[in-house]
């Protein structure tokens, strides 16, 4: 298989059966995600419709040629439990369809399944381990409006109208995937910071439009949403008489696995 041939990347790291991350990468621009790499797993999906394949683009170019032409399985016993890796390529569709229909006459990929202890050392699981992340930072900001969609009902100006959102059927289970999202990012090894994922953007609810303030540090995490024709000059904006819509929380860490 040649990079000109991959029409689909598909990412996912499982830790003893809970899903912490699941990524599709389309060249056709569908990108579909849950997770963050940590765990419990979220219960929050998003799949958008991008008419670019900005995300594709940037990663094939990391993909070096004969990866696809040695594909990796490789298994331990795992009596500490297991993390396990899986990255695959998938592309020349039998049916002209290439989406989620296609019928993919090539594949190819890298499977790794390692006990939490192991002593498994490879340049591949290196490559799964970062290649992995790359795929995560580029999606970070999609996947947070994905988030704000499903928590607040607003949809971020940057979101694709043909957008497909999936969460649990409850305002308790929402808001309990949202807690887990905010805690898993914020107490990610990586140290992303959500700080500038609402920067040069709105949100709309209901035919209303704010604009999205976060602020974050260590142990303290907040979100207000203010309406757009306020403009910021001079505002207060942990003023409550100034929240439409907020969120502002200690964060306590949790015990859950977390794999960056």
């Amino acid at each position: 298989m040649t990079k000109e041939e991959v029409e689909l990347i598909i990412f996912k790291v499982t830790a003893d059966g809970q899903d912490a991350l699941n990524m599709k990468i389309y060249k056709n621009g569908t990108t579909c995600r849950y997770g963050v790499g940590g765990l419990p797993q979220l219960g929050i999906s998003g799949m958008s419709f991008f008419n670019n394949s900005i995300f594709f683009d940037q990663l094939i170019t990391k993909v070096p040629e004969n990866l696809l032409e040695r594909p990796l399985n490789y298994e331990e016993e795992t009596p500490n439990g297991y993390l396990e890796y899986i990255i695959a390529f998938y592309g020349v569709s039998r049916n002209g369809d290439n989406g989620e229909r296609a019928d993919w006459t090539k594949s190819t990929g890298i499977r790794a399944k390692l006990d939490h202890q192991t002593n498994f050392r490879d340049p591949l699981i290196g490559f799964l381990d970062s290649f992995t992340i790359d795929a995560a930072e580029l999606t970070n900001e999609w996947y947070f409006d994905v988030i704000i969609l499903s928590k607040y009902g607003m949809k971020s100006s940057t979101m694709p109208n043909e957008t497909i959102l999936a969460q649990p059927k409850t305002e308790e289970e929402i808001h309990e995937a949202y807690e887990n999202y905010i805690n898993q990012m914020t107490y990610s090894a990586r140290k992303w910071s959500l700080s500038t994922f609402a920067d040069n953007k709105t949100y709309e609810k209901n035919g209303e439009t704010f604009k999205a303030f976060i602020q974050q540090n260590d142990n303290n995490f907040s979100l207000n949403f203010l309406p757009s024709n306020l403009g910021i000059s001079n505002l207060q904006i942990n003023s409550p008489s100034n929240k439409s819509e907020s969120e502002a929380k200690n964060i306590e860490k949790k015990k859950w696995w977390q794999f960056w």
